[in-house]
């Protein structure tokens, strides 16, 4: 083995190894011996709340989202519900116009500029202290609210996660994804409890006015308020007991086609915050963001170093290298079947490889399309009718 094939190789696995082992296991196992917090002492009186939906043509979903909003539990003087249209063009104004509920307001972004910028112009609308972010298809519980604002009670809280729970299908899709949510959801509970979580749920999370700032479009608020907060010398809590009960993707195309838009955006994410480095005040976050999320924004690019490290030393030195390169093609070529003829092929582990090689397919062409300069600023509701959907040319998706 070279030098150099060396250093590559220890680079590819020590980097996988961090993320996907090493940093999940700590989390879990250092949360589990320290001493939890001691739950924050309410304050006497509760703070005024700005629940915030944003939706872009969600007419068939937003008259049971108001209904679902209006029976949470918090005081009917303690709340405004702000319905943030991206320039709808079917009856969602209409039918948040004419809601019976004087609470319920519609901001209306004539620009159609995307989620980020809407959601920013309904901030600017907002009278209260606490933001409550939401999207038009999760189902919250009653307490939900209640759940967000309690972790306020903390000063070092500058925001907070809710917990998206979801209804699977039974797809090899939905089946990993099911196993991926376990995961996540364990490491977000650990997290919390050492500092910070590093990223929210755009379907469930809240935050402190003041923490909020106006960002570029083509951001994700989902990345950029624990980093928000930590410019405030704050940190992300997590809410167990506040939930947003959504529909899982169920197609291994569904999944790649949104994590593609993902990728895009956390790339984005790393380019703007590697500007504002001078204002995150903690450290703890950096430290969090780059074990747990910046290390697997790399893992398709890790893999595929780490493939082509195999093949070279299998063809320099065979031996055990080359015996392991079949098996490594190998899972590459499974992987590729499983999703060619998906529900078709079922064995142990398909599902969670399925949605492995989906996902960082998907990261390494979101990658690329940044390196290209693509950003995108435009969102749509995944029902969305084809008709309603703007070409892929448009202003909005560039």
């Amino acid at each position: 083995m070279t030098p150099l094939l060396g250093l590559l190789l220890a680079i590819a696995l020590s980097g996988l190894a961090a993320t996907y082992v090493a940093y999940p296991l700590a989390v879990v196992l250092l949360a589990r011996a320290r001493r939890p917090r001691p739950p924050p002492t309410p304050t006497a009186e509760l703070p005024r709340v700005s629940f915030i939906i944003t939706a872009f043509n969600e007419a068939d979903a937003i008259g049971e989202k108001l209904e679902n909003t209006r029976a949470l539990d918090w005081p009917v003087d303690r709340l405004e519900v702000i319905v943030a249209s991206d320039g709808s063009t079917d009856a969602t104004d209409a039918i948040v116009e004419a809601y019976p509920d004087e609470r319920v307001r519609l901001v209306r972004n004539e620009l159609r500029s995307g989620k980020t910028a809407t959601t920013a112009l309904a901030v600017g609308a907002a009278r209260g202290e606490i933001l409550v972010m939401s999207d038009a298809t999760g189902v919250y519980n009653r307490d939900a609210i209640r759940e967000l604002v309690a972790a306020f009670a903390d000063p070092s809280v500058g925001a907070v996660s809710g917990r998206v729970t979801y209804d699977y299908g039974d797809s090899e899709t939905a089946r990993g994804f099911r196993l991926y949510q376990r995961w996540v959801t364990a490491q977000r509970r650990a997290e919390q409890t050492l500092h910070t979580v590093t990223s929210v749920s755009g379907s469930i999370h809240a935050l402190r006015r003041e923490v909020f700032e106006v960002v570029p479009p083509y951001l994700s608020y989902d990345m950029v308020v624990p980093a928000l907060a930590a410019m405030r010398g704050q940190r992300c809590a997590y809410a167990d007991g506040a939930t947003s009960r959504e529909a899982s993707r169920t197609r291994a195309r569904e999944e790649f086609d949104a994590r593609v838009r993902i990728a895009v955006r956390a790339y984005a994410f790393l380019g703007w915050l590697a500007g504002e480095l001078p204002r995150v005040r903690g450290r703890r976050y950096l430290v969090q963001l780059f074990l747990h999320k910046v290390l697997r924004w790399f893992a398709a690019e890790l893999l595929l170093l780490l493939l082509v490290c195999n093949a070279l030393l299998a063809v320099g030195a065979g031996g055990i290298w080359a015996a392991l390169l079949w098996p490594h093609l190998g899972l590459y070529a499974l992987a590729g079947l499983l999703a060619r003829f998906e529900g078709g092929v079922r064995f142990p582990g398909s599902a969670p490889l399925l949605l492995f090689a989906t996902v960082h397919a998907a990261y390494a062409l979101g990658f690329w399309r940044w390196l290209r300069g693509e950003r995108t600023a435009a969102w749509l509701p995944e029902r969305a009718p084809e008709a309603s959907r703007p070409s892929s040319n448009s202003a909005a998706d560039r």
